[in-house]
């Protein structure tokens, strides 16, 4: 049969079983919180850098480099035209 002292050290030693399976637990999830805060922080600047605010975002910045882009795109096929033009002009009139 178990006697007193042996069951007051087998409950102490329970308690501070069970405690220390609180702290850890309780550790592990504000550090899980801390760490996902941190990341959703991040991810919500990222994210406002993929929409139109108006000039200063990162899609902003791309759609304006777009429309140049096809700018210069059609300026080159208009030169180009107009260059063929001048080419064919001086050829027919040489014969």
């Amino acid at each position: 049969m178990i006697d007193t002292p042996q069951i007051d050290d087998f409950l102490l030693w329970a308690a501070g079983v069970a405690t220390a399976i609180i702290v850890i637990s309780a550790s592990l999830v504000a550090l899980r919180r801390l760490l996902t805060g941190a990341l959703s922080k991040r991810l919500d600047g990222i994210d406002s850098q993929l929409h139109r605010n108006g000039g200063t975002s990162l899609r902003d910045a791309i759609d304006r480099i777009e429309e140049k882009q096809n700018d210069i795109q059609d300026h080159v096929l208009k030169t180009s035209e107009r260059l063929e033009q001048h080419i064919d002009y001086h050829l027919d009139k040489e014969l």
